[in-house]
């Protein structure tokens, strides 16, 4: 699991040490043989976490390294890198000095929301740098609660108000066990030294102004406000885990493979909205190339194209692709070196910019095709009574398979068949093929038709394809 979050802190009795020894195995959060990169501020949560650490490095079995991320916002920073650095010499720990360029990471965010990309970032290249397994940050309890108020003034979901994880893939948090009451009192009965970040006093930050001003309003209605919100955040965590189970059965009854998901209209419009959007979020960042671009605007546009007609298109903000055909929505990741999906107007006229060609359909009786011109490599005939229709031009898929007219159902490997016709690798993401509603390969256009479409005996209804280049 890459993300482990917290439902219930620990018993203040304990003594501090042992309290965060006991958080770090109840959460596997450090291993025998990690090495642990640090990230130490000077302030009196990150030199609680950096002695902690160091008093039980021994009795776990794990190593330490020591990292400073100069953000370049205050004059005193450099000072306060140099008091890091020098406690990390003092105790025989290497150390790393980041200095980063907050304006690079802004890019419509706000500064708070620069400095933590950008310390992350800053971060995990030290880690990488000190041959490190882990990232260790000193978020507490009360961060937490911060952390909750935050998002509910903004507006958020249950997701949301889990708060902060215990763990999210390398990096870990072991004090989020315990409150900042209980590190001040830790440093004080250690002498531990720390520095006092003035930016921490601005009412210009909005975390400072929910620990400054908010919560103190709050405690005045309910003293225990902030066990009252960590409780809140330990019911949702539970809700949530319940979701994802549901969430999680849905998908798998959607995926077609790896990229791609076909969502049935019945069963989505039979969801309660709050799980409808759920799986609809999930599915999207699981399918875009661009997951962080997957929005409000993303869901609305994918709901949307529940109500329109059979054949409509759209490209999602992230990079997915959704068309609707008869029965549902079919979502799959846009990729520039494969053919788009085209879906092929039946009957009618269907143009491959891509491509360059054009396709013409309709559907004939047998007598029809007899009375027709000889054929040529440019058109087919299909029974359509054995195609699920709406069916439609694509790129290939690694691994599908084809049976050619005249194999007698022997199935081939369609990077066989590029191969047998000496189709060059730079061009075999854009080498066409027409699928049927249900996936399957049924023409390779001036190739051959699959042997389970072919016309014979009992046919009643053709479909007739006509390819045609254009300038």
């Amino acid at each position: 699991m890459s993300e482990v979050r917290v439902l219930v802190p620990l018993p203040l009795s304990m003594n501090f040490t042992e309290k965060v020894k006991e958080f770090i195995l109840k959460y596997n959060l450090i291993f025998p043989e990690d090495t642990v990169l640090i990230g130490v501020s000077g302030g009196p949560d990150s030199m609680a976490l950096l002695y902690t650490l160091f008093s039980l490095m021994n009795e776990l079995n794990f190593d330490i390294a020591v990292c400073y991320v100069d953000h370049k916002l205050r004059p005193e920073s450099k000072d306060e890198a140099k008091f890091v650095s020098e406690v990390a010499e003092s105790i025989k720990l290497p150390f790393t000095l980041k200095e980063i360029n907050i304006e690079e990471f802004r890019r419509g965010r706000t500064l708070e929301e620069s400095a933590r990309v950008a310390r992350y970032r800053a971060l995990e290249e030290a880690r990488k740098e000190n041959n490190g397994t882990r990232i260790a940050v000193a978020h507490h309890l009360d961060d937490q609660i911060e952390t909750i108020l935050m998002r509910i003034v903004r507006g958020t979901s249950i997701r949301g108000l889990r708060g902060i994880p215990v763990r999210n893939g390398n990096i870990i948090r072991p004090l989020l066990g315990v409150y900042r009451e209980e590190i001040l009192g830790f440093c004080g009965e250690n002498n531990i030294r720390y520095v006092i970040d003035s930016s921490n006093l601005s009412t210009a930050f909005t975390r400072n102004r929910i620990r400054l001003e908010l919560i103190p309003v709050l405690e005045q209605y309910n003293p225990k406000v902030k066990e009252s919100l960590l409780r809140l955040s330990a019911q949702a965590e539970e809700l949530d885990q319940f979701l994802s189970y549901l969430e999680d059965d849905l998908l798998k009854r959607y995926k077609i493979s790896g990229d791609e998901y076909y969502i049935a209209a019945d069963s989505i419009k039979s969801l309660p909205e709050f799980l409808k959007r759920r799986v609809i979020f999930r599915i999207l960042v699981e399918v875009s190339p661009k997951p962080t671009d997957v929005r409000e605007e993303s869901y609305k546009m994918l709901t949307s194209l529940l109500d329109k007609s059979t054949g409509k298109i759209l490209n999602l903000p992230g990079g997915a692709i959704a068309y609707r055909d008869y029965n549902g929505i079919r979502i799959l990741r846009e990729n520039p070196h494969l053919l788009p999906v085209y879906i092929l107007n039946i009957p009618g006229v269907t143009v491959i910019d891509r491509l360059k060609k054009k396709i013409t359909t309709e559907i004939i009786s047998k007598k029809e095709l007899f009375e027709m011109a000889s054929p040529n490599q440019y058109t087919f005939y299909l029974d359509s009574d054995k195609i699920e229709l709406p069916i439609y031009l694509r790129g290939p898929k690694e691994g599908e398979r084809f049976s050619p007219l005249g194999l007698n159902g022997k199935m081939k490997k369609l990077q066989d068949i590029m191969v047998d016709r000496k189709i060059p690798r730079e061009y075999r993401g854009i080498y066409p093929v027409i699928v049927d509603n249900r996936g399957e390969v049924i023409c390779i256009p001036e190739y051959t038709i699959s042997e389970r479409v072919k016309v014979d005996e009992g046919t009643k209804n053709i479909l007739l394809l006509r390819i045609e280049c254009y300038e």
